[in-house]
């Protein structure tokens, strides 16, 4: 390379690591802080005994004990506990630069004997500055370089025990290579225990290697090196087995093919187009890397070298090894392979430079369309919100915003603890539902609901993460909308949230009206009840459903509730699934009777004069509603049912 070049390539390395950071810095706080992330910051929070101490957390101590002093720096807005995480990130690009140069020489020749043409002299460069683009844009460490996690500081350390390894490769003698090595390697593996299967990889070449060229003095110093990992991993290993043998699982159905296919093609998936909802567009972008890794490997067997074998391993064999410990995991995640996600772009580095030897134009033309490719998937992480992870902080907002003196917080899940304590609304009381001491069907847990009902006229229900997993039978919504009456219900991503207007002790509604009137043949209104005949804007009128089913149902339906001026513009509405979702309509028994109950908060805007309440049942799938007919005389009434008017008197 000449001295001339030589300052174009490090001027465009300088410019692409200012580029990853730009990338990584540039809309950082659009997500909220997330449940994960607020465990992170919560753990960092407590004392360093705690957060090193083993069952404090499932992963490994390094990245909470960096975030510890890093928040005490910092401080923990979502900007600064994010920017450990950017910082990991942009350092990758100039690792995985060095890494691509390194891996792929341009002139020394292979010990395995494998020829080298004229062509390919210089492309080392090609190789690692193409990589180190791919890295900048890539729209899934973008993703995890903006995210209070230890995914984006693996990836870097990974990568960097590569590196050295490879070094390790070309000079053995060099003590430097190997205590870099050791520090970073284990690193690695005191932050993510999927840093393992890479050591794995890195011992599968360099042992091969040097059976092969019968190195035994390197070979023993290699040994050497893996026992004092080994020693020094060890007393995380005796703190934290009893932790994780008490999480694992025996799935052992996952050891078949389509749990092999599907955790590889999530993860290329990943790589090539970021967490994008599949579409055309994804599985195009998806095809061109993979047609540029293909490219990549019948490279590397054409030129066959020990420190691009190295690199394939580093991708192919965590790749494969997380299939083999899927079965012992509870779930599994892209992210928990993103370590290898530098392999898999120095791979389709590689396989593009490569074409040049078929027609220059070509391997341009490949490398455009991984970067626009890359791009276009990033500018979707930027503007799409499938991509958002939570609003828990806008829902907090929200409570802030809306809350009356004396509301108070339930809190479902107690793994919201973390995030509702970095978010938390001053001035309301909350409480956890269900209770560590006991289940929520434990008769207590009517009893605590009662006590902390009777101290707050209005109570704000939110559910975090999926409700099936610790109220699978609604008995938070239930007991709620039979004591009270629903009044707001939103979703959040992370979690829901529903307002209920409580009914005082000993108070029953003003009016109530019965009602013959069947909704698609399935389901009869036997009656309602207003909690009064007149209200003011901003009052709460409370609406009372009598249900009855008529059949068994198999469908979930939802039911409407609106208050109608006279040119029927909604001034109040409540949508939701019976007895605030707790009691859906496919759980209904034949016969059954279900009392329903709303809390229509009036428009502050509302004109004075008479309005008109209606309710009707729909498929939220389809938002297709039931037809409505007179039950004794089989008239058809239509798609909704009018109740009665309302007298709204403004001031």
């Amino acid at each position: 390379m000449t001295r001339a070049l030589g300052r174009r390539v490090h001027l465009g390395l300088l410019l692409t690591i200012l580029l990853a950071f730009g990338l990584r810095l540039y809309a950082i706080e659009r997500q909220d802080i997330w449940g994960d992330e607020a465990f992170s910051i919560w753990l960092s929070s407590q004392a360093l005994t705690d957060v090193v101490a083993g069952g404090s957390d499932t992963h490994p101590p390094l990245y909470p004990s960096l975030l510890y002093l890093w928040l005490r720096l910092a401080g923990s807005v979502p900007l600064t506990t994010r920017f450990l995480s950017v910082l990991g990130g942009t350092l990758l690009v100039p690792v995985v630069y060095i890494l691509g140069c390194c891996a792929f020489p341009s002139s020394s020749p292979p010990p395995f004997g494998a020829g080298q043409d004229s062509s390919s002299r210089g492309r080392n460069w090609q190789v690692g500055g193409l990589a180190a683009i791919l890295v900048a844009i890539s729209p899934i460490l973008v993703y995890y370089s903006q995210e209070t996690r230890m995914y984006g500081m693996v990836t870097l350390l990974a990568a960097i025990s590569v590196y050295w390894a490879v070094r390790l490769i070309k000079e053995p003698d060099c003590r430097v290579a190997w205590l870099a090595y050791y520090v970073a390697t284990l690193a690695a593996a005191y932050t993510h225990y999927y840093a393992f299967f890479v050591i794995l990889a890195e011992n599968l070449v360099l042992i091969t290697l040097w059976l092969y060229l019968r190195q035994r003095r390197n070979l023993t110093h290699w040994f050497v090196a893996q026992g004092c990992i080994t020693l020094a991993y060890l007393p995380w290993i005796l703190v934290q087995t009893a932790f994780l043998s008490g999480k694992a699982s025996a799935r052992f159905e996952e050891w078949g093919l389509a749990p092999a296919l599907r955790i590889a093609g999530e993860t290329l998936s990943a790589f090539s187009a970021g967490l994008a909802v599949p579409s055309m567009t994804t599985a195009l972008v998806t095809m061109l890397f993979l047609i540029a890794v293909a490219a990549g490997l019948i490279a590397l067997v054409r030129r066959s070298r020990p420190q691009s074998w190295l690199i394939a391993a580093y991708f192919f064999l965590p790749l494969s090894l997380a299939w083999v410990a899927n079965p012992i995991m509870p779930f599994f995640y892209p992210r928990y392979l993103l370590l290898i996600a530098p392999a898999f772009y120095l791979l389709a580095a590689w396989g593009v430079t490569a074409w040049q030897d078929l027609w220059r134009p070509l391997s341009i033309v490949g490398a455009a369309l991984l970067l626009v490719g890359s791009l276009f998937s990033l500018l979707g992480y930027y503007t799409d919100d499938d991509f958002l992870r939570g609003r828990y902080g806008q829902m907090m907002a929200h409570i802030q915003a809306n809350a009356q003196p004396g509301d108070g917080l339930i809190l479902a899940n107690q793994l919201q603890r973390p995030i509702f304590e970095y978010y938390q609304p001053e001035g309301l009381e909350a409480s956890y539902f269900p209770k560590y001491e006991y289940a929520l069907e434990d008769p207590r847990t009517a009893l605590d609901l009662a006590a902390f009902a009777s101290r707050h006229p209005r109570l704000w229900l939110i559910r975090f993460g999926n409700p099936a997993e610790y109220d699978p039978q609604g008995f938070l919504p239930r007991w709620l909308a039979t004591h009270g009456s629903k009044a707001y219900f939103d979703g959040w991503v992370d979690a829901d949230l529903s307002l209920y207007v409580m009914t005082p002790a000993g108070k029953s509604s003003a009016t109530q009206q019965p009602l013959r009137v069947d909704f698609g043949d399935q389901v009869r209104l036997l009656g309602y009840a207003f909690s009064a005949d007149q209200v003011a804007p901003g009052d709460t009128l409370l609406l009372t459903l009598y249900w009855q089913a008529l059949v068994p149902i198999p469908e979930r339906y939802t039911v409407f509730t609106h208050l109608l001026d006279g040119s029927e513009r909604i001034v109040a509405q409540v949508d939701s699934e019976p007895q605030g979702g707790g009691l859906p309509t496919d759980r209904w028994d034949a016969g059954q009777v279900v009392q329903d109950n709303y809390a229509l908060t009036i428009d502050p805007n509302a004109g004075s004069g008479l309005h008109v309440v209606e309710a009707g049942m729909y498929l939220l799938e389809t938002l297709e509603r039931l037809p409505v007919r007179d039950s004794d005389s089989g008239t058809h009434l239509g798609d909704r049912v009018l109740l009665g008017t309302i007298e709204v008197q403004a001031p």
